[in-house]
């Protein structure tokens, strides 16, 4: 065999292995993100309401208590839909994104681009079963939903994860 058919057949058994993983591998289910933050909400004590709305293929949440409410859209993690957080929120609201347990006052589109990919390539090699999502909030005024546990929802396990924060360094000695 000449080394042009040898190329030839390593494309195709290339392709043929990337397609066949690409089949094998489930599509990211958004409604395990929506239960998720149904149950996130709940646990701490809020009424919820899933909306017939959708962004990313996640319906709007709504999650209210007798002085607070809050509207919660998923994100884009290249950031392209951002500033739909504004197209929800009054003059009087406040909105910031979630990612990685941490409250942001706006998307950190460098680390959640660079989150996805890592996530992706670790979820396709079947170590992870769900890419970190980037979470809006909309709150009204009177709400202090920053204070809430943020860490808690949708929580992935440490070793699978891209490190975005520097690590603690222990003393010598």
């Amino acid at each position: 065999m000449n080394s042009s058919g040898a190329l030839r057949w390593s494309i195709v058994l290339i392709l043929l292995v990337s397609v066949g993983w690409k089949i094998a591998i489930p599509l990211d289910n958004p409604n395990d993100l929506k239960d998720e933050l149904v149950a996130f909400f709940e646990r701490n004590h809020f009424k919820v309401i899933v909306s017939d709305e959708m962004v990313n293929y996640t319906p709007i949440i709504r999650a209210t208590t007798t002085s607070c409410r809050l509207q919660i859209a998923r994100l884009t993690p290249d950031g392209s839909n951002r500033d739909l957080i504004r197209y929800f929120a009054m003059r009087s609201d406040r909105s910031f994104v979630v990612f990685r347990g941490t409250v942001y006052a706006q998307q950190p589109i460098l680390w959640t681009v660079l989150n996805y990919i890592w996530s992706r390539v670790l979820r396709e090699l079947g170590l992870i079963r769900h890419i970190t999502p980037v979470i809006a909030v909309v709150a009204d005024s009177s709400c202090d939903v920053e204070r809430l546990p943020w860490g808690e929802l949708y929580a992935v396990p440490p070793k699978a994860t891209l490190s975005l924060r520097r690590p603690a360094r222990r003393p010598t000695g």
